[in-house]
């Protein structure tokens, strides 16, 4: 979850703010499946475009972030996200905070 605070990019595991999460009607299966972004105006985005939303604060990155809303970029960029997303904890570098829990089987 990145939140908006006095112009930067305040990044936060979703686990740390459940309180934020309800006030967004976010979910912590919303939480885990997706990073999100609020902007300044309390606007909600979510996955790749939240991504892209997050690096616009980048000056250096800010250019390329509109590629994401060239027609054929954004499909792209959305599988790419949610690939990378789905495999998470596989990767490099991952931690605790980036595994997915195991659900409970119901009876």
């Amino acid at each position: 979850m990145e939140t908006w605070t006095h112009n930067k990019i305040d990044v936060q595991g979703w686990q740390t703010i459940p309180e934020r999460m309800a006030e967004l009607g976010l979910t912590a299966e919303d939480g885990m499946s997706k990073a999100w972004f609020v902007d300044a105006q309390g606007n909600l985005t979510g996955g790749a475009e939240a991504v892209n939303q997050a690096m616009r604060y980048a000056w250096w990155v800010k250019p390329f972030t509109y590629l994401y809303y060239l027609p054929i970029m954004r499909p792209l960029q959305d599988r790419l996200y949610q690939w990378i997303a789905d495999n998470r904890y596989k990767m490099p570098g991952s931690t605790a905070a980036c595994a997915v829990p195991k659900r409970s089987e119901e009876s």
